[in-house]
């Protein structure tokens, strides 16, 4: 595409460097670029000079067709995908939302309540989401090897395994986003899931998407629209197990949603949550840890996160009896050892392997889509809330995988817990 573009289009070069050099990703080529065009040095000949700048210029005219087919590629790939077209925030207003963690400094709670500010996230986030990680809105580890898909496919196995369920059990799956996790525990225990959210456009996806399934499915997979820290119209002591996947993260005071699951739950049944908690590695103390903390909640919709021991707390102050509890994440290493890929790689600066590549998560890949979706909403092909919502969601993920990345957050604590016969 370069190559067919006349010489007088070079005036533009400059203001696309100029957009890109205050990207991470092409901080490296931005120096390689000043230094193309930094004057020879005074000693070298004119022939010498001559022949450098022009090798200069054709390196950097070969840089800049890499990345004007690299920068277009990725906006095609997004409008191809359908992520441009059907992306339509409706009325949330993204500076609205960002306006309850204006307060936040650290690992603050934000002034709102908490299902108001789940519901206005994932009205925004939904698509963002499914384009970049697929249906199942969490986290997990494999090999360095193995796809995306495999990490996914763990934390679900797991959780049905320890769910100790059969075939037409009934279970919750309380925030359950557009129901990955709720597919997954009923291909691997044929259960029968009711998915509990409090985002009308997730029941309407996940129902979507379950309706392209065999019937067998179909009649095991269940969307329920409620505010998790508040059921109404479910049976009491009713089902045989309940799950959150990551979920929980989205409300301060948990021991409230924790009690809806006891209440719900039948005597002797069995509650798997994975949970969002700080580690040992987590300072409070320190700057660093404190502005990653802060962008992972403003970027992820999040509550305050709670420690370890808080949280084992808010459960037990439910009525649940804990049964085991651990961090999840931490197999991956006792699986894999040095081969294990860890949850949050996928979302850090690395390099790009065919066999795991998760490319819409890429940072060299996702820290572009702001100044790409600002030129298509700047045409008028999306709305001018999108871009601005992309710059959120790359501040949740570079906070959560950077918090990941100094040990002082995991995703996913494990926590099995029973409800007692009496």
């Amino acid at each position: 595409l370069a190559q067919d573009q006349p010489r007088e289009s070079s005036a533009r070069i400059p203001l696309l460097w100029s957009c890109l050099e205050g990207w991470p990703c092409f901080g490296a080529m931005a120096a390689q670029r000043t230094e193309l065009v930094a004057p020879g040095a005074v000693n070298q000949s004119k022939a010498a000079q001559s022949s450098e700048a022009k090798k200069e210029k054709s390196s950097y005219w070969s840089m800049c067709r890499i990345l004007f087919v690299l920068v277009v590629g990725v906006g095609l790939a997004m409008v191809k995908s359908g992520f441009v077209i059907s992306f339509t925030p409706g009325d949330e207003d993204v500076t609205n939302f960002s306006k309850i963690y204006g307060g936040v400094k650290g690992n603050d709670q934000h002034s709102a309540y908490d299902a108001d500010v789940a519901r206005s996230f994932y009205n925004l986030a939904n698509e963002f989401y499914e384009y970049g990680w697929g249906d199942s809105f969490h986290f997990g580890f494999r090999r360095k090897t193995e796809p995306h898909s495999v990490s996914i496919r763990n934390s679900q196995n797991f959780i049905a395994q320890k769910l100790k369920v059969g075939d037409m059990a009934n279970v919750l799956d309380i925030g359950c986003g557009i129901g990955g996790p709720m597919r997954g525990v009923v291909r691997a225990t044929g259960a029968n899931v009711t998915g509990l959210t409090i985002n009308p456009y997730q029941i309407k996806r996940g129902r979507e998407i379950t309706s392209q399934l065999s019937p067998w499915m179909q009649a095991r997979c269940h969307f329920s629209l409620q505010d998790y820290l508040k059921v109404e119209g479910l049976p009491e002591d009713h089902y045989d197990g309940a799950f959150y996947m990551e979920s929980s993260l989205h409300c301060e005071n948990r021991t409230q949603t924790f009690k809806e699951a006891f209440r719900l739950l039948k005597p002797g049944a069995r509650l798997v949550a994975m949970e969002y908690l700080t580690l040992d590695g987590w300072d409070p103390k320190n700057p660093e840890h404190q502005e990653l903390m802060r962008q992972h909640l403003h970027g992820n919709g999040a509550a305050k996160t709670p420690s370890i021991e808080e949280d084992l707390a808010m459960v037990r102050a439910a009525g649940f009896e804990i049964v085991e509890h651990f961090d999840y994440m931490d197999l991956g290493n006792d699986i894999y050892g040095a081969e294990n890929w860890p949850w949050w790689a996928d979302l850090q600066p690395h390099m790009p392997d065919p066999r795991r590549l998760l490319l819409p998560a890429h940072p060299y890949v996702r820290w572009m889509q702001p100044t790409i979706l600002g030129f298509l909403a700047k045409v008028g092909l999306v709305p001018e809330n999108v871009p601005k919502t992309a710059s959120v969601m790359n501040e949740g993920a570079d906070g959560l995988s950077g918090l990941g990345r100094v040990g002082a957050l995991t995703p996913q604590y494990y926590i099995g817990a029973r409800k007692p016969l009496k």
